[in-house]
C-alpha cells in the first residue's frame, strides 16, 4: 500500500510541477485529506524556473514519547534508501540532457565535501564515493 501511494504521489507532483498553472488550494486541499487520514507527514516543496511556487509541511517531526514536535518546511529527515531510485533516474535525466554528466566531481556543487574533487556522480550511484554511510549508524 505505501509503494502504491508513493507512486502515485510523485506522479502527482510531477503533473503538478509541470502544468500551465498551479492550483495551490488543490494541493492543501489533497495534503491535508491525506493528514486527517494519517497517511503521511512531511514537507513539499514545488519550484518552477528554480523559483519555489509552493511549499507545505505536514505531520510531525518527532513523535518521540510524550513529545510531539511539529514539522516545519526546515525539518530534516532522515529518509534512508527510499530516495534512491527517485535520485538515481533524475540525474541518468540530467545527464541525457547534458546537464549533468557522470564523470563530473561534486567539487561544482558540493565544494565542502571532503574530496569533493576525487568524488565524481557515477561514484555516487554506484556507492563508491567513500562518504559515510548514515543508514549503517545505529543511532
Amino acid at each position: 500500500m505505501s509503494k502504491l501511494f508513493l507512486s502515485i504521489f510523485f506522479t502527482l507532483c510531477v503533473a503538478v510541477s509541470f502544468s500551465q498553472s498551479f492550483k495551490r488550494q488543490k494541493m492543501d486541499s489533497f495534503l491535508n485529506r491525506l493528514v486527517e487520514k494519517d497517511k503521511s507527514m512531511g514537507s513539499l516543496a514545488i519550484s518552477k524556473h528554480g523559483k519555489v511556487i509552493y511549499s507545505k509541511a505536514v505531520g510531525f517531526a518527532s513523535m518521540k514519547e510524550g513529545e510531539k514536535i511539529q514539522a516545519s518546511e526546515k525539518t530534516k529527515y532522515r529518509i534512508g534508501s527510499i530516495t534512491k531510485m527517485f535520485t538515481g533516474v533524475i540525474i541518468m535525466q540530467l545527464v541525457e540532457e547534458k546537464k549533468l554528466s557522470l564523470g563530473e566531481t561534486l567539487e561544482k556543487h558540493f565544494p565542502g565535501i571532503p574530496n569533493a574533487a576525487k568524488i565524481t556522480v557515477g561514484n555516487l550511484l554506484n556507492h563508491r564515493s567513500g562518504i559515510h554511510n548514515l543508514t549503517g549508524d545505529t543511532a
